[in-house]
């Protein structure tokens, strides 16, 4: 019995073979595949009777049921019917004997066994591991040692003794070591397909692509593989490119080019900024990422070439005109300073230059009043009066532009301002200015800011002295300074019940020498808020209005960032 089983086994293998064979050669053509091997399964199943160990006259054991259990295992219902189909034919027609419906009932255990786990593993799509394997081959012939029972005259008796052994100890074995062979013929089939897929997916990619690629040996620098957007751009065919060394194209040094193969083979780098010589005899600016990939079983360099030159040419124009605008900035700056020290001696000169006749109309004035003064009609009086108040008009006017004029010049000097603290202070002069009013001023508390303290000085002494000068007419005037969160974070704001005034003259408000009210009633030089508008724009904020007439005013600021 062992020699007829090891004589199977060597048919098995073979079939085996065949059966592979003839599955890759027929791919994409399954009915006819699986006809065919179920022709091959049954021939084999023929082969394997016509060399049975005999028991008995009419009765035979063979490696039938391995034969058709794996054709079914591997083949599916249309290979193992058509190899059942066969041998049992064969077994009945041309063998016959006392054994047929044993023999037959061993073929149908077999195919439906081997039937069964094809549908469980393509279900579950679970591997068949070696244990499954040997319990399976262990159920097809525990049931073909149950077939044994229906031999007439009770030989069954005699029979099982005989086999049961050999049976189970040989055949299950048998079973495995094809079936391990049909698997690893199938994971081979398998890793083939899906290596010719992953071969046509880079194919399609590497040909299709629009961009630039390049397949490099790193040992040599020979161009193995080149697409056709590598063809269009360089201006020779890909037969001519792949005869071509990569240093005909790259215009570095060879050792350079060496260097920078073997930084991207250890993946220290895979960006380069390169020049790439074409056929048409120009040379273009090209960014390369480049990375080691296998390739036919060996390391190459795969490379994707972008031509650069449009923007390289770019970002040298905006180097250059940078620095031409920064020179230009250094200029402009150098002659801005100029100026200003200019203008900062001009208005030296116009302030020493104004204030001399000015304090000899005042003095003259005052010298003729106080001599000629009861000889003097009133008419006179009043005019000299008249003359002397101009002349102090006219230096609080140059101190104020003058002023005006250094706020635009003068360095920031930006600290944490406890703003409340600084604007109580300016409420208490307010309070020994107006000695004779009441003025009821309201300071928030915890109002810090950065800023220059001096500058925010000299802004809350303008925005709430003139809170001050615009309520002389209110019995009960007051004055509130507020930070709000109104239309976004740090906006101050003073308000107050005095006159108010029109807000279709607000855009006057903030221009040098724009008065809205009448001098006679209300004094001062027409300066201020703009000097405060300038103040808060060196600190990156700006200042509005909301009024109304006889409806008081309140004054919005902010200090940028």
């Amino acid at each position: 019995m062992a020699i007829s089983i090891l004589q199977n086994i060597s048919l098995i293998i073979s079939i085996a073979v065949i059966y592979h064979f003839v599955s890759r050669q027929l791919h994409g053509r399954p009915l006819i595949v699986s006809a065919l091997n179920g022709i091959l399964f049954g021939s084999a199943a023929m082969l394997a009777m016509l060399n049975p160990f005999h028991f008995a006259t009419g009765i035979i054991y063979d490696g039938r049921t391995i034969i058709i259990a794996v054709a079914g295992l591997f083949g599916g219902p249309l290979v193992v019917g058509v190899a059942v189909a066969i041998a049992v034919a064969f077994r009945v027609f041309h063998i016959g004997g006392t054994g047929y419906l044993a023999g037959i009932l061993s073929i149908f255990f077999a195919a439906v066994i081997g039937l069964a786990f094809f549908y469980w593993r393509k279900r579950s799509k679970k591997p068949l591991d070696n244990w499954r394997l040997l319990a399976i081959g262990y159920l097809v012939h525990i049931f073909m040692l149950a077939a044994q029972f229906a031999l007439p005259d009770q030989r069954w008796k005699t029979v099982l003794p005989a086999i049961i052994l050999p049976v189970l100890l040989l055949y299950p074995l048998a079973f495995f070591f094809i079936c391990r062979l049909f698997i690893d013929n199938e994971e081979r089939t398998k890793n083939l397909a899906m290596l010719k897929e992953s071969e046509a997916r880079y194919k399609l990619l590497f040909k299709a692509h629009s961009s630039i690629m390049l397949l490099i040996d790193p040992d040599s620098g020979q161009i193995i593989d080149a697409n056709p957007s590598a063809e269009a751009f360089y201006g020779w065919t890909r037969s001519q490119l792949l005869s071509m060394n990569i240093s005909e194209i790259n215009i570095q040094p060879v050792d350079q080019i060496k260097e920078r193969m073997k930084q991207v083979q250890n993946q220290n780098k895979n960006i380069f900024i390169l020049k790439h010589r074409r056929a048409f005899g120009d040379i273009r600016d090209v960014e390369v990422f480049s990375s080691p990939v296998e390739y036919s079983g060996e390391k190459v360099l795969y490379s994707i070439v972008h031509d650069a030159t449009a923007r390289i040419q770019a970002e040298n124009e905006v180097k250059e005109l940078n620095q031409t605008l920064e020179q230009r900035v250094a200029k402009r700056t150098q002659e801005l300073e100029d100026m200003n020290k200019e203008l900062e001696a001009f208005a030296y000169s116009v302030s020493h230059d104004l204030r001399a006749p000015l304090r000899a109309i005042e003095g003259f004035s005052s010298l003729l009043s106080e001599e000629a003064g009861k000889t003097l009609s009133e008419s006179s009086e009043h005019y000299l009066g008249r003359i002397r108040y101009n002349a102090k008009k006219m230096s609080q006017l140059i101190d104020d532009l003058l002023r005006l004029s250094r706020i635009s010049r003068q360095n920031l000097e930006y600290s944490k301002v406890d703003i409340s603290r600084l604007a109580r202070e300016i409420a208490a002069e307010m309070a020994t200015r107006y000695p004779d009013r009441h003025i009821s001023i309201f300071v928030q508390e915890n109002m810090i800011a950065s800023a220059d303290k001096a500058l925010l000085e000299v802004l809350l002494l303008n925005l709430i002295g003139n809170a001050c000068k615009f309520t002389a007419s209110i019995p009960d005037a007051e004055i509130r300074f507020e930070c709000t969160d109104r239309d976004g974070p740090g906006i101050f704001s003073i308000a107050d019940n005095g006159i108010g005034f029109d807000m279709e003259y607000a855009d006057k408000l903030f221009s040098p020498f724009q008065r809205l009210h009448n001098e006679k009633e209300y004094d001062g030089s027409g300066i201020g808020l703009s000097i405060a508008r300038r103040i808060v724009a060196r600190h990156g904020g700006r200042i509005w209005a909301e009024s109304a007439p006889k409806k008081g005013a309140t004054f919005y600021f902010t200090l940028g960032g």
